[in-house]
């Protein structure tokens, strides 16, 4: 099942989930980008058009929920073999058609195939990679 038409018009239909990040410097055709968010560094696949920008960007992280469950606690984000990450955090909005938002290390559009309970702190398994979207 697609999950997007095209990034672009997918950051225009999530745009309210994105957030100011603070990207840092990457060589020139680096598919990844580095996000500095309070906590250490994320890392997901730049879907945006190049050159990836660096510096304040408006950014809408996106994953893909594998497996998740209540896990209380802070905040917690957590780089997994393979490219996939464990988050922690709490589901704040519902988008709609299995689309929702954690408020994590910094804001992250999940898809979850089961609806997720508002104000509830969970923790999930995303399936690799870790998406960044940008206008």
């Amino acid at each position: 099942m697609a999950l997007e038409d095209s990034p672009e018009r997918f950051f225009e239909r999530f745009a309210e989930a994105a957030f100011e990040a603070e990207v840092l410097p990457a060589p020139m055709g680096h598919p990844l980008l580095e996000v500095a968010v309070p906590g250490g560094l994320l890392y997901a696949f730049d879907r945006g058009a190049p050159p990836a920008p660096y510096g304040p960007v408006r950014l809408l992280l996106h994953g893909v929920a594998r497996s998740l469950g209540p896990e209380p606690g802070p905040p917690a984000a957590e780089l997994r073999p393979g490219g996939g990450y464990r988050l922690r955090g709490t589901v704040t909005r519902a988008f709609g058609e299995g689309f929702f938002l954690l408020e994590s290390l910094a804001p992250v559009l999940v898809y979850a195939p089961a609806p997720l309970e508002l104000g509830r702190p969970l923790g999930l398994e995303l399936a690799p990679p870790l998406m960044g979207f940008r206008p």
